[in-house]
């Protein structure tokens, strides 16, 4: 499983997929230098009602899962007498 973090910074959305090993080192200071790598944005617990990011303040969306397709089915019928 992959982690998708969704992130509104200066009016600019980026959707970044990682593991969950650099998850840890950027939320976490003291893994990734004593930095801040999301600043000191906090954590979104569930997806706003207003899904324009640029209203979500310093906040973060964590998202874990994988990336699905739909992939297209053919049916075909065919009648014979």
């Amino acid at each position: 499983m992959a982690y998708f973090v969704i992130a509104n910074c200066d009016g600019e959305t980026t959707v970044n997929q990682m593991s969950e090993r650099t998850l840890l080192q950027r939320i976490n200071p003291e893994e990734n230098g004593g930095g801040e790598y999301y600043g000191n944005s906090g954590f979104l617990e569930k997806i706003p009602e207003n899904s324009d990011t640029n209203y979500w303040g310093d906040n973060i969306l964590i998202i874990k899962g994988d990336i699905i397709s739909p992939k297209p089915v053919k049916v075909v019928k065919k009648y014979t007498l």
